[in-house]
């Protein structure tokens, strides 16, 4: 098996899935409990929470425990929109948000009264800061930008945004940072909220977390319960969330390897793909991201592509996994071309530590084949 969709999810790291397994085995307790073993596992946690915020060099912040990146853009969107609304209406995001981004916007234009504004993607030029200048107001209340875009990898610098907002105190810019994690460094400090996802790193599906400044208070989107500061209540996960520090290390600590290993197989891939330009639409244009390479298809449709690759036991993305099922268009791929077409029949190729060169040559060699078998004259 070929597995090239390592942004949808990850196989989970060997150390952390046995120390998983030795926690779940040993750390059974509810840490809400007030008995000696309780609070033990409360103490691991804690542990987990200051380790997360050591590696992400956040000052004044801490960490609320969610079961990932989904839950935690909801949590910063809906819970802070509603516990700050008193300083304006209005929020801003680029125009290729993750699902759970944009729908939660969705949700505050339709039913708590906000304004949504979308930065235009600009092709080979990526988020347009011009125009995110020109939107921002003293209404503006959230700013939402993830750091690297999970469809086509393009990479927005975090630093720039926070330069952009130093006249606009009041505003809490929020990014999802699930495609940077372990991958690229991102600017420390920069927001003041952030997402992740544990699976995207090689760590437990339904497992993440949201960072926040220690100030902030969003509202809680369920109730029962006074964990994680009541923002998030309910029987605490507590293996995964003890584990979940090891995970954010380990993908850390093997970032500069992995980004050299990524950078040869998208070398590899890139240059089929240029070669083949009556065939291929590359997506991916930015230089600094290797792990996601997305291309569209000229002359047959990414369906049947999808369909035939996977005959063969090699298994490929297209849209965001949380939007593919829907058999929507990519979003992203439309917000930087306004072609349909193109962002119809888009493929995204995405790398982990497992894949190899061979790899790429195979896939290379057998797109090729079902092209000419299966693709229009």
């Amino acid at each position: 098996m070929i597995y090239f969709d390592n942004a949808s999810t990850t196989k989970i790291h060997p150390e952390v899935l046995r120390t998983y397994i030795e926690i779940l085995e040993k750390y059974y307790g509810n840490p809400s409990g007030m008995h000696t073993f309780a609070r033990e596992i409360a103490r691991l946690q804690d542990k987990s929470r200051e380790e997360i915020l050591r590696m992400f060099k956040f000052r004044d912040g801490k960490v609320i425990f969610t079961s990932g990146a989904t839950e935690a853009n909801n949590i910063a969107l809906i819970g802070l929109y509603e516990a700050y609304k008193n300083r304006g209406n209005e929020i801003i995001i680029s125009d290729y948000e993750h699902p759970s981004v944009r729908d939660a916007c969705e949700y505050l234009e339709k039913e708590r009264g906000a304004i949504i504004h979308k930065v235009p993607i600009r092709f080979k030029g990526g988020f347009d800061f011009d125009v995110f200048k020109s939107l921002l107001n003293d209404k503006t209340v959230l700013v939402s930008v993830m750091a690297v875009n999970n469809e086509v990898g393009d990479v927005i610098d975090l630093g720039e945004i926070r330069a952009c907002l130093k006249k606009y105190p009041k505003v809490i810019f929020h990014t999802d940072v699930t495609q940077a994690l372990g991958k690229l460094d991102f600017h420390p400090n920069a927001a003041d909220a952030y997402s992740f996802s544990a699976h995207k790193i090689g760590g437990l599906k339904g497992s993440g977390a949201l960072l926040l400044r220690k100030n902030l208070k969003p509202k809680p989107l369920v109730y029962g319960g006074s964990q994680e500061e009541g923002i998030r209540p309910g029987t605490h996960n507590a293996p995964a969330n003890i584990v979940l520090a090891k995970t954010v290390r380990i993908a850390e600590g093997n970032m500069d390897k992995f980004y050299d290993h990524s950078y040869r197989l998208a070398l590899k891939l890139h240059n089929f793909l240029a070669t083949h330009k009556d065939l291929f639409i590359i997506n991916s244009v930015g230089g600094s991201n290797p792990y996601i390479v997305n291309f569209s298809l000229k002359t047959i449709k990414a369906s049947i592509v999808l369909n035939a690759l996977e005959s063969r036991d090699i298994y490929v993305g297209t849209t965001s996994s949380c939007s593919a099922k829907l058999h929507a268009m990519s979003k992203s791929v439309y917000a930087i071309s306004q072609d349909e077409e193109r962002a119809s029949n888009s493929i995204r190729v995405s790398f982990g530590m497992e894949n190899t060169l061979e790899e790429v040559e195979i896939f290379c060699n057998t797109l090729t084949e079902i092209i000419k078998e299966y693709g229009r004259e």
